[in-house]
């Protein structure tokens, strides 16, 4: 009697190993899109919802050609986080589609396979692929910016990605603030480094988007600060946000992104 008691037990145990795992794999990435994004809190800040990835998301979803797409992203990440460096893992990952607008998926929670580019392409198999990293690599020398873009190219060329379809995002013009700059290091100089950083390694492997270019000529911009102007229905832009100048929010990133989108397009 004892024996077939543990012998259920064991099944039932089994079971349920087997029920955990197919949910892991269920969660992993297994759907062909045209377009994948991937950033840092520009893309997937989950406390906001008046950033990059919020209007970058609703452009490819009204766009007419209908492109299916994912985005995600992970605050406080660099190329790096998404490649072979956990330290970052616990952080939340933000995802989107044509009806997730703002999902947010628990680190802990979230299979290491939505937080690295590999298995991204491998699930998703994109046409295109838009990176949009910088902004925590002010702070970085340049032998260490190169490093890890050059690493990010060796996924992106084993994944068979021609250079025309792959758009790396540079950083932008910092956001103007309220009474004090909360991250000294998002100045202009810093922004630049990080753009000819990028550019030196990259060369002709991907298309480069550089931020301050799609930026220059727009009406929000004044002494190379960006005015802080409210999405009604958004969140993330004033209030306690209102000192920060690293964190593109409103007009100002439904802009980017609009003028991003429009190069995904072509």
């Amino acid at each position: 009697m004892l024996g077939f008691i543990l012998t259920i037990a064991v099944l039932l145990f089994s079971m349920h190993l087997a029920h955990a795992s197919g949910k892991a794999m269920i969660e992993c990435p297994d759907r062909t899109v045209d377009v994948l994004v991937l950033g840092d809190s520009q893309t997937g800040g989950s406390w906001a919802t008046s950033y990059f990835g919020n209007f970058i998301q609703s452009c490819l979803k009204t766009h007419p050609s209908a492109p299916s797409f994912a985005v995600y992203g992970r605050g406080g990440t660099q190329p790096v986080d998404w490649l072979n460096r956990k330290s970052l893992d616990s952080v939340d990952v933000v995802y989107r589609d044509l009806t997730e607008n703002h999902k947010v998926l628990r680190g802990p929670q979230t299979p290491q396979c939505m937080k690295r580019l590999n298995p991204l392409l491998a699930g998703h198999k994109p046409k295109k692929i838009v990176l949009f990293f910088g902004d925590n690599l002010l702070s970085a020398e340049t032998p260490e910016i190169q490093r890890q873009y050059r690493l990010l190219l060796q996924g992106i060329r084993a994944a068979g990605i021609a250079p025309g379809d792959c758009l790396l995002v540079t950083p932008t013009y910092e956001m103007e603030v309220s009474t004090k700059r909360n991250v000294p290091a998002k100045n202009i100089t810093n922004t630049r480094k990080v753009l000819a950083a990028i550019r030196a390694e990259v060369g002709e492997e991907c298309r480069i988007l550089d931020g301050l270019e799609l930026m220059k000529s727009s009406p929000l911009l004044k002494h190379e600060t960006l005015r802080r102007v409210a999405v009604e229905g958004t969140n993330g832009c004033f209030q306690a946000a209102a000192n920060d100048n690293i964190h593109l929010c409103g007009e100002a990133a439904r802009e980017l992104a609009n003028r991003v989108c429009a190069e995904i397009r072509n």
